[in-house]
């Protein structure tokens, strides 16, 4: 099969790789759809740690090709949804619905053999069906951006009445993440940039377009909680823009370099900063489920699959809206 292996950092090449086989409990899934993420281009970068070499890519979605032993839950010709890690189930993590802290956790793309090939091998634990009305485009994505938005909100308390900030509202995760507070009924505060704004307001109720954009917030009343999908360049601008007590969900990391914090004010005002690396399992099913109820709607462009190269390299500039979603041929 076809496949894009990360030899060395910074080498992504197009190579002809044996189809996996499925062992005990694993299912091997034809790839339809798999999303390009800015973890993606930070593995490529050398920024992620990576057992080189190995097939890059940790979103996909597609159809049950072949089951092995002990399978039960699937059957070839089943829609499916991956999560982006393989989780042991027997930790203690693992069995108070934390997966993504697992002790034993293999993430897709970069411990293991991941998404951007025609097939893929998955441990029938790290799938769910995708339900009627949801296409596969969305659900590619579902599991690194929407599940791990939906837990962010969950650990931030949105609800109706609360007024949220939500950062970089114009990319894969921020467009999403607008949706999601949304459809808890919260109102929402986005900031973006301006080429993204007139988009991004059909979905929130304010948008910002200013850097320094924590005076506007305050104006509007300031941010009961925010979703910070950005990270060090907005997250000081974020801190300033909240009212007492309230809770950030750090998800966006955009510059692995360490970022400073203003501690006076995280003390003066009490505000929790709450990262949020993945999402659970129940957190992809809540996402499915938001996607296929309509209160959510995916913002996805579909490129092919040769074009992953070059989807890598433009990451940074964020120059696109939503996400970028690879299709592959059938």
């Amino acid at each position: 099969m076809k496949a894009y292996v990360l030899r060395n950092f910074k080498e992504l090449v197009l190579s002809e790789v044996d189809r996996p086989k499925p062992g005990p409990g694993r299912a091997v899934v034809k790839i339809v759809a798999a999303g390009v993420c800015y973890r993606d281009f930070l593995g490529w970068q050398g920024f992620q740690r990576v057992k080189l070499p190995l097939i890059a890519g940790h979103e996909f979605a597609g159809v049950v090709e072949e089951v092995g032993e002990g399978v039960s839950e699937f059957k070839p010709g089943d829609a499916v949804a991956g999560m982006m890690y393989e989780y042991c189930g027997e930790c203690e993590y693992c069995k108070s619905g934390r997966e993504y802290l697992c002790k034993n956790r293999k993430i897709y793309g970069e411990d293991l053999p991941g998404a951007f090939a025609e097939y893929i091998s998955v441990d029938q634990k790290s799938l769910v069906k995708i339900p009627p009305g949801v296409s596969f485009e969305a659900a590619s994505y579902a599991a690194c951006v929407l599940s791990t938005v939906v837990r962010g909100a969950r650990k931030i308390g949105v609800s109706p009445g609360r007024q949220i900030l939500v950062t970089g509202a114009g990319g894969g995760v921020g467009v999403h993440a607008v949706q999601v507070v949304k459809a808890y009924g919260a109102r929402v505060i986005a900031v973006t940039s301006p080429s993204k704004a007139e988009y991004v307001a059909k979905f929130a109720d304010y948008v910002i377009t200013n850097k320094a954009f924590s005076d506007e917030v305050k104006k509007l009343g300031g941010a009961d909680g925010a979703i910070e999908a950005v990270g060090g360049p907005t997250l000081e601008q974020t801190l300033r823009s909240l009212n007492w007590g309230a809770k950030v969900a750090l998800i966006g990391n955009v510059d692995p370099q360490p970022a400073p914090i203003p501690l006076g004010i995280l003390i003066l005002k009490e505000i929790d900063v709450l990262p949020v690396i993945q999402g659970s399992k129940a957190d992809l099913q809540e996402a499915l489920r938001l996607l296929a109820s309509g209160a959510v709607k995916p913002v996805y462009t579909v490129h092919g699959f040769s074009d992953i190269p070059r989807l890598l390299e433009e990451t940074p500039k964020a120059s696109h809206v939503g996400r970028r979603v690879v299709k592959m041929s059938t």
